[in-house]
C-alpha cells in the first residue's frame, strides 16, 4: 500500500468551532427498539430511523425541541475572486 498522506482542514474561525462545539453538547445519543422489525436502532435526542426496515419515528417524539431557522449559524460567504 503507497504511503497517502491525508491533508487535514484547519478551522479557519475559533467562534465557528465553538459554535460546533456547543451543539454538540447538546445532543444525546439514545437507543429503542424499531417498532417495525424489533431491531435495536440508535438515534439523537430519541429520535430514530430503522436501517433494517426504514422505519421513522415522528419529529415530534424526540426529547428535545429541533432548532428553529433563527438558530442557524449563518456562514459567510466566500469572497470571489
Amino acid at each position: 500500500m503507497s504511503g497517502t498522506r491525508r491533508r487535514v482542514r484547519r478551522v479557519a474561525d475559533a467562534e465557528k468551532a465553538a459554535a460546533a462545539a456547543a451543539f454538540l453538547e447538546g445532543q444525546e445519543i439514545t437507543r429503542t427498539q424499531c417498532v417495525q422489525c424489533y431491531s435495536e436502532i440508535a438515534g439523537v435526542n430519541g429520535r430514530y430511523a430503522c436501517g433494517n426496515c426504514g422505519w421513522v419515528n415522528p419529529w415530534t417524539e424526540g426529547h428535545k425541541p429541533l432548532p428553529t431557522a433563527e438558530d442557524d449559524v449563518q456562514v459567510r460567504e466566500c469572497a470571489q475572486g
